[in-house]
């Protein structure tokens, strides 16, 4: 069944998100769409939400799998009055918003957060987040923060290459999810948390709830940088949601991107 704009707005509580909520059966990329529209000047809480993706992307410029009426494709369009220095901890906020709001619809399930921004369930890529800004005009910045959410996809859904590495909240439960109250969940979740954010100087106050649901701290992971490659144990996360790595030779090292390679088996 398609997505019903009518109830997620009648399921959401938010100040912020949600006031304008644009349904589209089909688009490039709900980023893409996103900022277009702030380039035209959308107000802060726009939400974008299409039932496919015709060219999803996610981090490090790869392909988002945006199969039609199964899973949830969203980005949601932020003008935090802050300092431009801050907006990648967004990322961060986002991932710790999606985890609540799934931890209230599957409860069951032990879903864990992987640094920077995605999220895993029993070692496979259960959702993905990429934050993208549009060119600044004036003093107030913008952000636009991209959710793709695996909810009712099969595993034969997926491309031969992502069904070893790829899961959705059906196959792990077992059951179907009704897509319109993830959303709302999603959107309930991320507002509260995008106001604790504004109202905080940094993720000081998330790093506990963060470490409860982290599946890379204690492991000895490898993160490739553009420049080369860094391997040692996670210690957690910074304060302004960099990843605390420790290194032999060299101790603590603070990495504030890369891609991070942990094996599935050891999940």
């Amino acid at each position: 069944m398609p997505l019903s704009r009518e109830t997620v707005f009648r399921l959401l509580h938010t100040r912020v998100l949600g006031g304008n909520l644009q349904f589209l059966d089909s688009c490039d990329s709900t980023n893409q769409v996103a900022l277009d529209m702030a380039k035209e000047g959308a107000p802060e809480g726009l939400v974008v939400v299409s039932e496919v993706q015709t060219a999803g992307r996610g981090r490090q410029r790869r392909l988002w799998h945006s199969p039609p009426g199964q899973n949830l494709y969203f980005s949601i369009l932020l003008r935090p009055q802050c300092p431009q220095a801050r907006l990648p901890q967004l990322a961060v906020v986002a991932a710790l918003a999606l985890h609540q709001a799934l931890r209230k619809v599957a409860p069951e399930l032990n879903i864990g957060l992987k640094w920077p921004n995605d999220l895993w369930l029993n070692g496979h890529k259960l959702s993905g987040i990429l934050c993208e800004c549009p060119p600044q005009s004036g003093e107030r910045c913008a952000i636009v923060v991209g959710i793709g959410l695996n909810v009712n996809a099969r595993r034969e859904d997926f491309p031969l290459e992502l069904q070893a590495t790829a899961t959705s909240l059906a196959i792990a439960a077992g059951h179907d999810f009704d897509r319109e109250t993830v959303l709302a969940e999603a959107l309930n979740a991320f507002d509260k948390l995008y106001n604790n954010w504004l109202n905080s100087n940094d993720l000081e106050l998330f790093i506990p709830v963060w470490e409860k649901a982290d599946i890379l701290r204690g492991r000895t992971i490898t993160v490739l940088r553009p420049t080369d490659q860094l391997e040692g144990t996670v210690l957690g996360i910074t304060s302004t949601g960099m990843l605390r790595l420790e290194v032999p030779a060299q101790g603590e090292v603070v990495v504030s991107a890369g891609d991070v390679h942990l094996k599935l088996d050891d999940q």
